[in-house]
């Protein structure tokens, strides 16, 4: 069992990635894939151990991520993060439930249970929900497959990295129940200290996580139908990057997916999945840390539910999908606070100590139609078209009330700040689409060019958020990307180079402003560019592999002439590695160059360049083991990434800074 050195692995807590080949522009319809997606196999190896799926995120090509903490890391691609990038579970969507984003969608999607997981750099599908204007990151779950000899299946791992004293363990099982009938279940779980960066400075990253799910499913003839329950609860997670620490956060997800292939006419096959996720969060700054003068506690709760139902259709050289879908999220939290001396009254959530209805019971539905196509043009050529409107209404059901222990409620905020209420719902009617050309010049080369429109609604912090230094714009419009992608891709049977460029011409993006009023943070429409340029490639000279990668973002806000805050440098990766036999090993170093282009009022300062060196290697001790082992910042560099987080104290910008020199060992076995 051997990897490749384009594998991208995720340690201790069984989120593993690797790089797939890409898919050709000509692939028959229906099979194809935008050069700027790759491809991602949960079950590879060669990197540390990551905390959770946005420190893995961002090990691939162009993907970067803004760290809090040890645990929680926020996911940017093409300078977008948040709810500018969809990342879509087996159907499912899930939004955090804190508004300081402790516990982004990435953190507890199931990257390590996923059959396949593809991360779209940019707008390429309008069929993966409203918005997504970074892009996607989609997960999808494939019934199991069992040998004739063996009716279950088993796979373990166990793993442990020295800096932070972090150890982690998972167990994933099948069974096949009969008639086509399947049990899967899976446990997971990590803990882990507090890490040093470079310079031995102690950062505050520890954090527990377990998670726990079965699927009872059904495969057969062409039919598919599987329910699946999930829950990941993350508990004692520490935030230097924060005025506050979360004791607990839990996430349960139900979800049912299925579909039958068909055989009328056009119609080829009809899909379809409804899901549940429900988030509770608390965080406060005493619990986990010395309190200061003022106690403080969040509890929050975001609940989404949605589904979708998709034909899929096949006619000439056509093939087509039309949908529609619903998502509904809703999401409530209040900051209680008071003296030090009355902690117990803010941790028991005493009404009196309400201070802020900071989601005042905020509501954002959204129903969709699509189409999309993909037509072969002869052999050579394939071109993809597709359209989405998406019906949107916002409310905010509590903007009127005034907490207990306070003298404003959410309205007075917002008409002090922008004189407007949030008394009556908000609707929007968005429309966008695509096109896109994929045209072998040559054997092995493809040139590939795209234009798309994307509407992206506002969140609940942008259009509710109600404290009284930090307020949500009620009338804040949707964001109109105006998106150009084009490059070329090309690849012989021992190497392969893509290079793209793009172009995001933004009307009425959506401006977190910490500038326009001293001492507040509040939210505007503005005329924004993005652009940038990435390169990914690899060569392979006998059993030595070489591949690298690199990415430059640009992004300006056009309305006040200054940079756009928090857009990663120029950065990328070079791997060298070896195998034979059983055995591989490698080198690889990742570098960043210095970020002056900075928002002042967001951006904590320039951020210096960097370049770390880590080592890899992996064994196969028997068939279905693999050992890994590892050591990550070699040279124990001290640096940090330049994405930052706010916190919900202190708008401003924290940087933390990345784990120094950290060994790390793992095992895997499959049965």
């Amino acid at each position: 069992m051997m990897h490749s050195s384009s594998q991208l692995r995720l340690g201790a807590y069984t989120l593993l990635l690797s790089t797939l080949p890409m898919q050709q522009a000509t692939a028959q319809p229906g099979g194809a894939e935008a050069p700027t997606a790759v491809r991602l196999d949960p079950m590879a190896t060669d990197l540390a151990p990551y905390a959770d799926g946005g420190d893995l995120l961002r090990s691939a090509p162009g993907v970067s991520a803004g760290r809090m903490g040890g645990h929680g890391l926020d996911p940017v691609i093409r300078g977008q993060s948040q709810n500018q990038i969809n990342i879509v579970d087996s159907g499912s969507m899930t939004y955090g439930a804190c508004p300081n984003r402790m516990d982004p969608p990435a953190a507890t999607a199931g990257f390590g249970r996923a059959s396949s997981v593809t991360v779209e750099r940019g707008y390429q599908s309008v069929t993966h929900a409203a918005g997504g204007s970074g892009g996607a990151v989609i997960l999808e779950r494939n019934p199991p497959e069992f040998d004739e000899q063996s009716r279950w299946s088993v796979s373990t791992h166990a793993g442990a990295v020295e800096n932070g004293s972090t150890f982690g363990a998972g167990v994933n099982a099948s069974f096949d129940l009969g008639e086509g009938f399947y049990l899967m279940g899976f446990t997971e779980a990590q803990d882990a200290g507090n890490y040093t960066d470079g310079s031995g400075a102690t950062v505050r990253s520890a954090y527990t996580q377990t998670a726990w799910g079965l699927t009872l499913g059904y495969a057969r003839d062409g039919a598919d139908l599987a329910l699946d329950l999930e829950r990941d609860r993350t508990t004692d997670v520490l935030f230097p990057g924060a005025g506050m620490d979360s004791p607990m956060s839990e996430t349960t997800v139900y979800r049912l997916r299925g579909g039958v292939d068909m055989d009328a006419g056009a119609l080829t096959r009809i899909e379809g999945s409804a899901y549940l996720s429900t988030v509770d969060h608390a965080m406060d700054n005493f619990t986990l840390r010395a309190v200061g003068m003022m106690a403080a506690r969040t509890p929050s709760r975001s609940d989404t539910h949605g589904g979708k139902i998709e034909a899929q259709l096949a006619f000439g050289a056509t093939d087509a999908k039309i949908g529609m879908d619903l998502q509904s999220n809703n999401r409530d939290a209040m900051l209680y606070s008071g003296p030090a001396a009355m902690q117990a009254q803010v941790l028991t959530e005493n009404p009196a100590f309400a201070r802020f209805n900071m989601w005042p019971d905020v509501t954002t539905r959204q129903i969709s139609l699509y189409a999309e196509s993909e037509t072969q043009l002869g052999a050579d050529m394939m071109l993809t078209l597709g359209a989405r409107y998406d019906r949107v209404r916002a409310s905010a059901g509590k903007a009127d009330e005034v907490p207990a222990g306070a003298a404003v409620s959410p309205n007075t905020l917002y008409n002090a700040q922008y004189g407007t209420v949030f008394d009556k719902s908000r609707t929007e009617n968005n429309l966008g689409g695509l096109a896109r050309l994929d045209w072998q010049v040559a054997p092995g080369a493809t040139l590939f060019f795209g234009a798309s429109r994307v509407v992206r609604t506002a969140d609940a912090t942008e259009r509710a958020m109600a404290k009284s230094n930090w307020i949500g714009n009620p009338d804040i419009a949707p964001e109109k990307h105006h998106q150009l992608d084009l490059g070329v891709e090309m690849r012989g049977g021992d190497w392969s180079l893509m290079t793209a460029a793009f172009v995001d011409e933004v009307d009425d993006y959506i401006l977190r402003d910490a500038f326009s009023a001293p001492g507040m943070t509040t939210y505007r429409n503005v005329d924004a560019r993005l652009a940038g340029i990435e390169l990914q490639g690899r060569r392979a000279f006998g059993a030595w592999e070489l591949s690298g990668d690199a990415t430059w973002t640009y992004g300006q806000n056009r309305s006040d002439d200054r940079p756009l805050a928090q857009i990663p440098p120029l950065a990328g990766k070079v791997a060298l590695s070896y195998g034979a036999d059983a055995w591989r090993a490698g080198a690889r170093v990742n570098w960043a160059v210095k970020q002056t282009r900075i928002d002042p009022a967001r951006d904590p300062a320039a951020t210096p360049g960097y370049a770390t060196l880590d080592l890899f290697g992996e064994y196969e001790v028997a068939p279905g083991s693999v050992l890994m082992a590892g050591v990550a910042n070699l040279t124990d560099r001290t640096y940090a990434n330049h994405l930052s987080r706010a916190n919900v104290f202190d708008p401003a910008m924290v940087q933390v800074n990345e784990p120094g020199r950290s060994v790390y060992l793992r095992f895997e076995a499959r049965f």
